[in-house]
């Protein structure tokens, strides 16, 4: 996938998920979801938030819809990211209860 990959407007975001499930996105994706509304790799977790982004926003779109989606993706297994000063202020509270 060439540098610079923008998504006009979709009805559907299934083009731009495919592609970051595919590992075929380039860091520098946008995607438009209507409204004004962008996204972008440009957070912390770079393309993998980004696929995370896009795939709560189908379900979402999905439970408004009345529609169960069969892109849903089951809850992960292992340990979730984790911000790391919230990581040292849950220890924190461990520590001291």
């Amino acid at each position: 996938m060439a540098d610079g990959t923008h998504f006009a407007k979709f009805d559907q975001i299934e083009a731009p998920l495919a592609l970051l499930e595919q590992g075929a996105a380039s860091e520098d994706i946008t995607v438009d979801l209507g409204d004004g509304t962008l996204t972008r790799a440009d957070g912390r977790l770079g393309l993998k938030g980004l696929l995370q982004r896009l795939r709560g926003y189908r379900t979402i779109l999905a439970l408004n819809a009345g529609e169960i989606s069969e892109g849903v993706v089951a809850m992960r297994s292992g340990k979730p990211d984790m911000h790391p000063d919230v990581a040292i202020i849950l220890d924190a509270l461990k520590d001291h209860g």
